[in-house]
């Protein structure tokens, strides 16, 4: 049964738990630092325990810096930030993190996960998409457009999505990682 746990889409996050478990104890940092990756996705998802999923990612994110894998290192910080967990704290051990990049649509007075979930709605997201992909509930995702509606200064969903793309504020920079086969 075990076997087809994810061809059936059941997310058990006790078996991604064995499963990096068990490569760390075979000394296999990489595919340790997936299965920590994927434990943390499945609790997220079943809206489990912040904390845990904050530290396993937190663990994939250490093993991702130091191996240099940036593919599932840029995975695990989209998950981190869609979840809002903080992965890094200071970055002790490589000296200061970067200056983040300035974001576009910065003098349209939206928030960052404003610009999260417009890149998500000029994407066609209904309201339960979005808060399904952000780990927020419809209510927040719904509270977070009727926001974005007023601050843009338009009446419905459409003319947002249309002032998102005239903007340029539909790239992968204001929803990373949006498309078919990215989380829920």
């Amino acid at each position: 049964m075990e076997l087809f746990a994810r061809v059936y889409d059941e997310r058990d996050p006790i078996l991604w738990q064995d499963v990096a478990s068990r490569w760390e104890a075979l000394g296999r940092p990489y595919t340790a630092a997936y299965g920590w990756y994927r434990y943390a996705e499945c609790v997220l998802a079943a809206h489990g325990s912040r904390a845990d999923a904050q530290r396993a990612l937190a663990k994939a994110a250490a093993t991702c810096r130091r191996l240099d894998a940036r593919p599932l290192g840029e995975d695990v910080a989209r998950l981190a930030r869609h979840a809002r967990l903080d992965i890094d704290p200071g970055r002790d051990d490589e000296g200061p993190a970067a200056a983040p990049e300035p974001r576009l649509g910065t003098g349209t007075g939206l928030t960052e996960r404003e610009l999260e979930v417009l890149g998500l709605l000029a994407a066609g997201r209904s309201n339960q998409q979005i808060a399904d992909t952000l780990f927020i509930s419809r209510k927040t995702a719904s509270v977070h457009v009727s926001n974005i509606l007023g601050k843009l200064g338009v009446d419905n969903r459409i003319e947002a999505a249309a002032v998102a793309h005239r903007l340029g504020l539909t790239s992968d920079s204001v929803a990373p990682g949006v498309g078919p086969g990215v989380l829920p």
